[in-house]
């Protein structure tokens, strides 16, 4: 059965913002995830929402998933699924300008 996390409620965030370590979640039990990610407020052209993800919970461990990403330039939610991270993860944001509001969940799924 899946569980639903809430990686983040709603948020209002511009460029180079990312989600504090102590926000992280622990996704150890869940090899495969869909991340979904509700835009109420657009962004300016160019921001994009990313996830983070780290072995162990230590502010330089952290690296971005290398694809894909969220466009917070639009108001259209989107549903990504992953698999493999490690163990933390994350968002952050970059590019564009602007600030957008926005909340992630996961629906996680154990093997």
């Amino acid at each position: 059965m899946p569980t639903v996390i809430e990686l983040t409620d709603v948020t209002a965030q511009g460029t180079n913002a990312t989600q504090r370590i102590e926000e992280s979640i622990d996704i150890l039990r869940y090899p495969h995830i869909t991340v979904i990610v509700r835009k109420a407020v657009a962004g300016g052209s160019g921001l994009v929402l990313k996830l983070q993800h780290a072995a162990v919970l230590d502010e330089d461990a952290f690296m971005d998933v290398s694809s894909p990403s969220f466009d917070l330039a639009t108001t259209t939610d989107e549903v990504q699924q992953f698999a493999d991270l490690l163990r933390y993860l994350r968002w952050t944001t970059s590019g564009g300008s602007g600030t957008a509001t926005f909340s992630v969940d996961i629906v996680a799924r154990e093997l």
